[in-house]
């Protein structure tokens, strides 16, 4: 995702298309770590728990860039890559 995605977000201009696009990239991330943890975690308990801090991490870094006013602020997006 690139940095106009967020812009769009916050400016208002098609904020809810804006908002589906990072959602679809957040569902790729959970559906990669559902792979991985089940791939390489043994323990079902541990796959859940990966699982659930990594949709932690999307919550909390979407929040983040909702609050976001500058590009700046946004600078923690680097895992979901949504501030280019």
């Amino acid at each position: 995702m690139d940095a106009a995605l967020l812009d769009m977000m916050r400016s208002g201009r098609n904020k809810h298309w804006a908002e589906t696009m990072i959602n679809l990239e957040a569902r790729k991330l959970i559906n990669t770590a559902n792979h991985v943890s089940s791939a390489h975690l043994s323990n079902g308990m541990t796959q859940v728990k990966f699982v659930q801090e990594i949709r932690d991490l999307i919550e909390k870094e979407f929040a983040a860039a909702r609050r976001a006013k500058s590009d700046e602020e946004c600078s923690a997006w680097h895992v979901l890559e949504i501030c280019g």
